[in-house]
């Protein structure tokens, strides 16, 4: 019987008026939510999110990783369908990141758990009977982190457009906290009624320690100091307070989320000098991405092992052509490389215009609906519909390319509004709105803008609360 102890700790931030955050952590049950949406919209979509899940997971026994899986799906419908049925939460959506306690049969579920043998090579770790274990899932850009044996590794995948830069290489982890288009997601729930979601099998080590937070946390603690808080502070409730004001010290300009699981019952650590790499899973497909593109140690903070070897497996050898065959790995891996960045340069190229969802007239950088996984990119807006004339309007529907950004910009300020002369007294009231957030959700063939505003009364609504910081604490043992 799997033993956990956990702590959490949400909170609204330094500049935002409401949390639109939700979070569930009890009965081996851990999720966070980040909602997105404007008019109260995000609140609702994470509040939706967190309890489909907990609703879905209320079974007798431990769930499958199918359910829990299922239950993020069936959330992203719930939630889309609310959207369509009040025209007022429109766009909404939100992130999800969770762990469960499950009790599945792995044997034959295509490899869910991968160990390095002596060779260096990944090999399946499979249960020949039923057994406890966790299931990970997530969608969006909120995080779960695992700490093992001093070493911090993101286990989960982001599915944002900096992240896509960072995987290619164009930037780095430090520049992808402070790029500007840091704000730009693209998956979530609730966007489209379908989403594809990330998710893993991992067997239940002993002393392992899960990290589960909203972007919140990540955009404004490094994952360095990340790792230093959780290894100093060993209650999970007190590290989970503590992440949270470290957020909040450093501008705290999102909702802030985290919650700390330990695991204290489970399978025996595996050797400290190999580490578990982990591979996201589908139904029936494997992505060959490994996830987690960062680790970090907390003695050196090197790089994690991910048990490649440069020395020849055993019983193999080397050949006499080895010169010969890598003049010609390295002449077909230019070409290659030449290739893509023709192709992606291709790709990037160019500006066009047309109404986003919130009909505002938007530069958009790149081809036209996309090109395979080169999305079109928010460059900058312009005026709204309801003041452009019927020619301007017909202009706009027909998506004008340019290309370059000049004729862009010149095109979509050159714009002459409709106008009405009229002669009135006003009397002019200055208000000042705190300022929000906003984050983008881009779809498959279009980038959609959601964004939230501010709301007077706060709601509460259980499993979560509005007060300026919601903790718990507790050491729960899964059936």
């Amino acid at each position: 019987m799997a033993s956990l102890n956990w702590g959490s700790a949400t909170h609204q931030g330094q500049i935002r008026a409401q949390n639109e955050d939700s979070l569930i952590a009890v009965d081996g049950v851990y999720v966070v939510a980040d909602g997105m949406g404007g008019h109260e919209a995000g609140e609702v979509a994470s509040q939706i999110a967190v309890e489909r899940i907990r609703a879905d997971l209320d079974v007798d026994g431990l769930p499958e990783a199918s359910t829990v899986v299922d239950s993020i799906s069936n959330a992203n419908g719930d939630i889309f369908r609310a959207a369509i049925a009040n025209p007022g939460q429109a766009g909404m959506g939100t992130t999800v990141t969770a762990i469960a306690v499950i009790g599945d049969n792995l044997a034959g579920r295509g490899a869910p758990n991968l160990d390095v043998n002596d060779d260096g090579k990944m090999t399946p770790i499979r249960a020949a009977e039923p057994s406890e274990a966790l299931v990970l899932a997530n969608v969006g850009d909120s995080r779960t982190y695992l700490l093992r044996h001093g070493r911090l590794r993101r286990v989960t995948i982001d599915h944002s457009y900096v992240q896509e830069l960072v995987s290619t290489g164009h930037i780095t982890e430090e520049e992808a906290r402070t790029h500007p288009r840091r704000n730009i997601i693209t998956r979530a729930l609730g966007i489209e009624p379908d989403v594809k979601v990330d998710w893993w099998t991992l067997p239940l080590i002993r002393g392992d320690r899960f990290l589960l937070c909203s972007d919140g946390l990540v955009d404004e603690v490094a994952d360095p100091d990340i790792l230093e808080t959780i290894t100093t502070l060993t209650d999970p409730q007190e590290a989970a307070e503590r992440l949270v004001d470290q957020a909040n010290e450093a501008g705290g300009r999102d909702n802030i989320t985290v919650i700390v699981v330990d695991v204290l019952e489970g399978d025996d650590p595996p050797d400290p000098t190999l580490e578990i790499d982990v591979v996201p899973l589908w139904a029936n497909d494997v992505d060959p991405t490994p996830a987690g593109s960062l680790s970090i140690d907390a003695d050196s903070h090197a790089n994690a092992l991910t048990g490649a070897t440069n020395e020849p497996v055993a019983g193999e050898k080397k050949s006499d052509r080895g010169p010969k065959r890598f003049i010609l790995s390295m002449v077909v891996a230019a070409a290659i490389v030449v290739g893509f960045a023709v192709f992606a340069s291709w790709a990037r190229r160019g500006y066009y215009i047309e109404f986003n969802n919130d009909d505002i007239a938007t530069i958009y950088k790149g081809q036209t609906d996309g090109v395979l996984w080169f999305d079109p990119t928010v460059d900058s807006g312009g005026p709204a519909r309801g003041i452009l004339d019927n020619d301007t309007i017909k202009a706009i529907e027909a998506r004008p390319r340019f290309s370059t950004r000049g004729d862009a910009v010149a095109f979509i300020t050159t714009i002459p509004p409709t106008t009405t002369t009229t002669t009135t007294t006003t009397t002019t009231t200055t208000t000042t709105v705190p300022p929000t957030t906003v984050k983008v959700v881009a779809p498959t063939s279009a980038v959609t803008v959601a964004t939230t505003a501010p709301r007077t009364t706060p709601r509460t609504t259980a499993p979560r609360t509005t007060a300026p910081r919601t903790t718990a604490a507790a050491t729960t043992t899964a059936p």
